[in-house]
Formats: structure tokens, C-alpha cells, sequence
């Protein structure tokens, strides 16, 4: 993990996934504490609307396939926004690309990446996508672990739920950190879930 960056800024992460917005609002805090982070799940327009209320340096949009078409009759209004908007995506990025190539504050970027290199990503800084190819497996223990954590979850509720030993849940955190290369399990469940592992 690196320093915290000093700089303010103002993010709006919006989803259709409360778990991915409480994931990500804890590791922006986490990286960066001088961040101030507000959560939507509403319709894209809303945001617009929002956005001209409270000026925010950027605007993190979760997409996915099965709701991405909702966006494309407000894409074009998002350059009213005059700030940074970065979507956040995976099997849809190229139909993104198309719509949204002719808005230039616009950023388009893969959920198959580090919490680290999103951080980098919105304050600006030109980055390079490593391999995230996974090397072995998690077993049925690292699996159960990982569900429970996904659930919200903490250690310590696991430790004393006796649905695991304290051995159990040290050992598979370990593994599920080494398996998507991971420093906090938090940054492991936000992985695992924009990988749909979860």
C-alpha cells in the first residue's frame, strides 16, 4: 500500500450493487483518507441532475451488460458535468468506446484491475494493467470464507460464529489474498465480485 495522497477530491460512485459501492467506499478510505466518497444507485439522469447540485471531481459509474443500455440516452448529457467520468466495466467496453468517443471527459476502464491502479487511475496518473491471470485455485474453505466476508462480514464475526476455526479463517484469508494478489481481504471481495467469483 501506498501514502495517503493529501489531496481533496470529491467522488461519486454510482451502482446498481450496494455491495461494490460499500466495497469501494471503504478501500477509497482505506487508500485515500482525505477522499470525500458519496454512494447512488439511481437512475443515470438522476445523477446529472445531482451532479449539478454538487459539484464532484468525479463521477465513478459501475456498468455491466444486463443494465448497460439504461445509460446510453444520457451518455451524451454527461459532458454537461464538467468533471472527470469514469465507467467502470467488462464485457461492454467496446459498445462504451462507440458511445461514448466523441465526450472528452469520459474515461473508460476494465473492473479486472487493483484497487491501487483505480486510485491511480482517477487522480489522473497514467498507469499500466498488470497480468491478472490467476495462478492455482480457492478451495471450498477459502470459497465459504470469501462468501461470508462478500456478505459484509468481518474476521471477527467469523472467528466467533463457530462456523470456522480462528486457524481456518487466518489460513484462507491468506490464500484469497495470495490468490488475487491482494494486501486486504476487502480488495480480494471487490475483485472476487467484479470477477463474478462471488
Amino acid at each position: 500500500m501506498f501514502e495517503s495522497n493529501k489531496r481533496i477530491l470529491y467522488i461519486l460512485v454510482h451502482s446498481n450493487y450496494t455491495l461494490i459501492q460499500e466495497l469501494l467506499k471503504n478501500m477509497f478510505t482505506m487508500y485515500r483518507p482525505s477522499w470525500e466518497i458519496d454512494t447512488i444507485n439511481l437512475p443515470s439522469e438522476i445523477v446529472i441532475r445531482i451532479n449539478a447540485n454538487k459539484k464532484y471531481d468525479v463521477v465513478l459509474i459501475d456498468t455491466s451488460h444486463k443494465h448497460f443500455t439504461h445509460n446510453i440516452p444520457y451518455l451524451k448529457n454527461l459532458e454537461t458535468m464538467k468533471c472527470q467520468i469514469i465507467f467502470m466495466t467488462d464485457e461492454n467496453i467496446g459498445e462504451l468506446h462507440f458511445y461514448t468517443s466523441n465526450i472528452s471527459n469520459c474515461k473508460i476502464i476494465n473492473k479486472n484491475m487493483t484497487i491501487e491502479q483505480l486510485v491511480h487511475i482517477i487522480e489522473g496518473d497514467s498507469i499500466e494493467i498488470v497480468d491478472t491471470r490467476r495462478v492455482g485455485e480457492l478451495n471450498n474453505l477459502d470459497m465459504n470464507v470469501l462468501t461470508e466476508l462478500a456478505k459484509g462480514h468481518s474476521i471477527d464475526y467469523l472467528c466467533n460464529s463457530q462456523k470456522f476455526t480462528n486457524i481456518e479463517i487466518e489460513q484462507a484469508i491468506r490464500n484469497i489474498n495470495s490468490y488475487f494478489g491482494t494486501s486486504h481481504y476487502l480488495e480480494a471481495v471487490y475483485k472476487a465480485y467484479t470477477e463474478k467469483l462471488i
